[in-house]
């Protein structure tokens, strides 16, 4: 397998973490990203972007990032997952102002830490995220601005190829060999995932979550619920997956669906069953003083 390619490689240098990719043109306009060969053809073309200030976590130091960022007393760790960037024309396709999905993204994760504080008393709350922001869009962006307005602790996780959308910040991130080790990682740090809207990526991690590392899913299909003209199909004409969420909705009968299609404020609403949903996951998860003797008042 033609590493560079493929998975793109990451190594420690002298002034920092080297990520490499070959063949990758559409991240030549990323920040800090530059070709050492122009002059070849694309395909053979090798893109470079180096990290100076980034806490780097390398394959083989997933158990000390996850013991040093994500774990404490009654810590529970959420994470979401949906679209990497909605453009402007996506947006107008689907009804939705441009950023509206970001901001819902935050609302949403703000709201659960605002209820689950105010439920258990000093519980503590961190977040998983997917690193890449550097694009100032996608969820990934919406956790890690969450995490930084909550003052939470957060660690992204990466693979070579996806960190050259990741910025050169001091934000800790876990960076696999390959982006299936990444998906891993992603979904083995956390207690609860929502999934908010995404393609097939996103369709996996769900499925993964739920059903191999039995994780608690909550499907939120935020662009429905921001939409003025019902949002993005399920599939598209050739069958992919465009919406993993609405296509859970076609499959699966998700409890309150009926209501929130019918609200006359369906976001509102929506953040409401999904605050009451991770209370009633959250308890069993905390210690027993904490989940039934020290409710906060």
């Amino acid at each position: 397998m033609d590493l560079l390619a493929k998975e793109g490689t990451i190594q420690k240098t002298d002034g920092g973490f080297l990520v490499r990719v070959r063949g990758k043109s559409y991240v030549k306009d990323l920040p800090g990203v530059e070709c050492e060969n122009p002059r070849a053809q694309e395909e053979r073309r090798v893109y470079r972007k180096l990290f100076t200030k980034k806490r780097i976590y390398m394959a083989g130091e997933y158990d000390r990032a996850v013991q040093e960022i994500l774990r404490g007393t009654d810590v529970i760790v959420l994470g979401m997952n949906g679209y990497s960037d909605l453009s402007p024309e996506k947006c107008a396709l689907w009804g939705v102002r441009p950023g509206a999905y970001e901001q819902a993204c935050i609302g949403i994760l703000k709201m659960l830490h605002k209820t689950l504080n105010a439920k258990f008393k000093d519980i503590d709350i961190r977040f998983a995220d997917g690193a890449s922001a550097a694009t100032g869009g996608g969820v990934d962006w919406a956790i890690i601005q969450a995490a930084r307005d909550l003052n939470c602790q957060h660690l992204g996780h990466s693979c070579p190829k996806f960190m050259f959308y990741v910025l050169d910040d001091e934000d800790p991130v876990y960076v696999a060999e390959t982006q299936v080790d990444y998906a891993n990682a992603f979904i083995d740090s956390l207690d609860i995932l929502v999934a908010a809207n995404g393609r097939m990526q996103a369709f996996r991690h769900d499925i993964m979550a739920v059903f191999e590392k039995l994780k608690y899913l909550i499907p939120v299909n935020v662009l429905k619920s921001l939409s003025t003209n019902g949002g993005m199909p399920a599939m598209d004409s050739n069958g992919n997956i465009e919406d993993a969420v609405a296509t859970y909705e076609q499959r699966v009968h998700l409890i309150g669906q009926r209501i929130i299609q019918s609200s006359a404020d369906p976001y509102s609403d929506l953040v409401a069953n999904i605050c009451n949903e991770a209370v009633g996951i959250v308890r069993p998860l905390l210690s027993p003083v904490r989940a039934y003797g020290n409710i906060a008042s």
